[in-house]
C-alpha cells in the first residue's frame, strides 16, 4: 500500500484526494495546506490528518502531490524529492525553465519518481488523436492546432490574478495545449503575440496566439484565452494522408481519409496518469510525463513568452537537469 500525502486542499487536490482513497494500491494519510479548515474538510473526506505545513507529514509518507498555487511548486517539490519521497506535480513545474531544471535535478539527485499532471494529453480524444498519428495512420505530419477559449472570473482574484505567481494564462491553464502539441513532434522555435489586461511585468498574459514551427517542417497553432465571451475547446491534427479533429468542446473526435465523408470515432478511453505514477513506484512501467519532459515543455513555454516580449521568433532551448 503506497502512503500518499497531499499538499494543498483545492478543487485540484479534492480531484486527487478521491482518486487516491478509493484505490486498492494507497492510502492517502495527510492533507496539508495553511488553511486549516480547507486542510481539515479535505482529510475527513478521505481518511487522512490534516496540517498546516507538509513538512511535518513527509516521514510519514511514501509519495507526494503537490497541488498548491504555481509559486510555491518549486520549493515544494525540491523538498518533496530531497526527503526521498516519490512525486507527483500538477503543472506547472515552477514558474521557468529554471524552476523546472531545479525541481528536476533534485529528482534524479534522490533517484525518485516524478509525475507532472499534465492532463489535457490523456484525455480520451487527444489520445486516440495521437495514437492514431503514432501508429502511421496519418501519414506525414502537417499541422497540429488547438483553441482553448473561456471566461474564468476566479483570475480576477487571488494567487491567480497575480501573474507572478501564477504565470498568467500560459502557465496556469494553456500549458496543457502546448504539451500535447509539443507530444506530437519536436519543436525547434516558436512565434508568439499575446494581450494582457493587466500590466504585471513579461509574464503578463491573458490571451495569447502560439506558433509552434516542428524539426519535421510541421507547424503547430494555438489561441487561448480565460477572459474570453466565446468558450471553445477545439483540437485538430492533420496528415498528409488523413486527419483528425474534434468538436467545438473536445469531445466529439472525427476522422477523415482523402476525400471521404468525416467519421465519427466511438468507443474512446482517456489515460489513468495517476494509475501510471503507481506503476512507475511499483516499477512496472516509466512516468509518461516526468519532470524531465516538464523541462521541455516549460522550455518552450519561456520561449513563446520571450517571443511576446520581442516580437520576434525564439529557438527553444530545452536542457535537460544535471545532478
Amino acid at each position: 500500500m503506497i502512503r500518499i500525502g497531499i499538499i494543498g486542499a483545492g478543487p485540484n487536490a479534492a480531484g486527487h484526494g478521491k482518486y487516491f482513497a478509493s484505490s486498492n494500491r494507497t492510502k492517502v494519510v495527510a492533507i496539508a495546506d495553511p488553511d486549516t479548515a480547507r486542510a481539515d474538510a479535505l482529510a475527513k473526506d478521505t481518511g487522512a490528518k490534516a496540517y498546516g505545513d507538509f513538512r511535518q507529514f513527509l516521514d510519514q509518507v511514501d509519495a507526494v502531490v503537490v497541488s498548491s498555487p504555481n509559486f510555491l511548486h518549486r520549493e515544494q517539490a525540491i523538498a518533496v524529492a530531497q526527503a526521498g519521497k516519490h512525486l507527483y506535480c500538477e503543472k506547472p513545474v515552477g514558474l521557468n525553465g529554471t524552476d523546472a531544471r531545479a525541481i528536476a535535478a533534485a529528482v534524479k539527485s534522490a533517484r525518485v519518481v516524478s509525475q507532472v499532471g499534465f492532463s489535457v494529453r490523456f484525455d480520451a480524444a487527444v489520445q486516440e488523436m495521437l495514437r492514431r498519428y503514432k501508429n502511421g495512420e496519418l501519414g506525414e505530419l502537417v499541422s497540429t492546432a488547438s483553441r482553448r477559449l473561456m471566461w474564468m472570473e476566479p483570475i480576477k482574484s487571488g494567487w491567480r490574478a497575480d501573474h507572478n505567481k501564477s504565470g498568467g494564462l500560459l502557465y496556469e491553464i494553456n500549458i496543457h495545449e502546448i504539451e500535447w502539441m509539443m507530444y506530437a513532434a519536436e519543436v525547434k522555435s516558436v512565434y508568439a503575440r499575446k494581450r494582457s489586461t493587466v500590466n504585471q511585468g513579461p509574464m503578463a498574459n491573458d490571451h495569447i496566439w502560439v506558433t509552434l514551427n516542428y524539426a519535421n517542417g510541421a507547424v503547430g497553432t494555438h489561441e487561448g484565452s480565460w477572459l474570453s465571451p466565446t468558450c471553445m475547446f477545439y483540437r485538430n491534427l492533420q496528415g498528409s494522408e488523413a486527419g483528425l479533429s474534434t468538436n467545438e468542446w473536445g469531445s466529439d473526435l472525427y476522422f477523415a481519409r482523402g476525400a471521404a465523408n468525416r467519421e465519427t470515432i466511438t468507443g474512446l478511453k482517456g489515460y489513468d496518469v495517476r494509475g501510471n505514477f503507481l506503476d512507475a513506484i511499483d516499477g512496472t512501467a516509466k512516468a509518461t510525463a516526468d519532470v524531465e519532459w516538464g523541462v521541455k515543455v516549460m522550455s518552450v513555454c519561456d520561449a513563446l513568452l520571450e517571443s511576446a516580449r520581442t516580437g520576434l521568433p525564439v529557438t527553444v532551448n530545452a536542457t535537460a537537469a544535471t545532478a
